[in-house]
């Protein structure tokens, strides 16, 4: 069934999809302040559709819109990779609000003995700082080969 979502997510455009592309989850949802961090009951938390790929585009979409770009920094080390971007707009608000710098860190299950296609994630974007589950996809929406 996991799979099954992602791989719905995915194929709604096959044609864009780079060769190095995860989507992702989140199962629960977490706000962090200075205050400290929060987790929400889980009637109340927000889906995520997080893309991200090795064209250094990301997307992050909650509620009516998403903080996308295009031209993140990019940092890949052993299995791990960051994208980072400062003020990111909020699609549905791009005159202002809710812009973001936006932090996103994938890490390869692969590592940790897991199969290679899989990952565990964490997204911040304004409040939000979750963790999330990801699947490597290929160019045609079908869960990528694994890799050496």
């Amino acid at each position: 069934m996991f799979e099954m979502l992602f791989l719905a997510a995915a194929m709604s455009n096959r044609s864009e999809i780079p060769a190095d592309r995860w989507v992702c989850k989140n199962d629960v949802e977490v706000w962090c302040d200075e205050e400290g961090c929060r987790t929400r009951p889980g009637d109340e938390t927000t889906p995520l559709s997080v893309t991200a790929a090795g064209d250094r585009s990301f997307s992050v979409c909650a509620y009516t819109g998403c903080w996308e770009s295009e031209k993140a920094m990019m940092l890949k080390s052993r299995g791990r990779t960051v994208w980072i971007a400062d003020n990111v707009p909020f699609s549905t608000r791009p005159e202002g609000g809710f812009a973001a710098d936006v932090t996103l860190l994938i890490v390869e299950g692969a590592r940790d003995g897991e199969d290679a296609g899989t990952g565990v994630g964490f997204v911040r974007a304004g409040g939000l700082a979750t963790p999330l589950i990801c699947l490597r996809v290929g160019p045609d929406g079908e869960p990528a080969a694994p890799r050496d």
